[in-house]
């Protein structure tokens, strides 16, 4: 899979992304807001065997790229006609400007309308979560018209011990069409 627009891709990880993702999700900074603060501490055989488990699937696990400079990751589960996500730009240079809202959207629409994806499973709702404390996530969700469900008190402990709560996301066929019909109208 791959999704490009402007000076962003969206591609299917690979093999040879091992090295980065490993890199990634050992560092407690980038990984800290999943309950990670001191990284995952994963092997670099446990990383090409999480990459190799998404090959052939529906499901993706994908690294983001800006400008042909890989910057992040993101994964889809898809399964029952909805999809879970996860997004995380890993370049602290890369954040708070405005990447993250154009990557969730090219996300969105590559779920909801890619015809290929959606003749084996057609997507009705996509979910996911973010910890309670990460308040720009929820800004830009919420800005892209993601509706807030709930948010769930100690949704899980972080591997220092600490409680943490996290704040659960939905977005809808039916709304994410009206809300591209709106964008499309301006």
């Amino acid at each position: 899979m791959t999704l490009t627009k402007d000076n962003i891709t969206i591609r299917s990880a690979t093999l040879a992304d091992a090295p980065l993702l490993n890199t990634w999700w050992n560092d407690g900074a980038v990984m800290a807001h999943a309950g990670f603060p001191q990284g995952l501490g994963q092997s670099m055989e446990e990383t090409r065997q999480q990459i190799a488990a998404y090959e052939g699937k529906l499901s993706q696990l994908c690294i983001i790229e800006i400008d042909g400079q890989p910057v992040g990751e993101l994964n889809f589960s898809i399964g029952q006609n909805e999809a879970q996500t996860g997004f995380k730009i890993c370049d602290s240079s890369r954040q708070n400007r405005g990447f993250g809202r154009q990557i969730i959207w090219m996300t969105f629409t590559y779920l909801f309308t890619d015809e290929a994806l959606n003749s084996r499973m057609p997507i009705h709702r996509i979910f996911w979560d973010t910890n309670l404390n990460n308040k720009r996530a929820q800004h830009v969700y919420e800005s892209l018209g993601a509706t807030r469900l709930r948010v769930v008190e100690h949704a899980f402990t972080d591997q220092v011990g600490i409680p943490q709560s996290a704040v659960e996301y939905e977005l809808t066929r039916e709304n994410f069409l009206a809300l591209q019909a709106k964008r499309q109208a301006t």
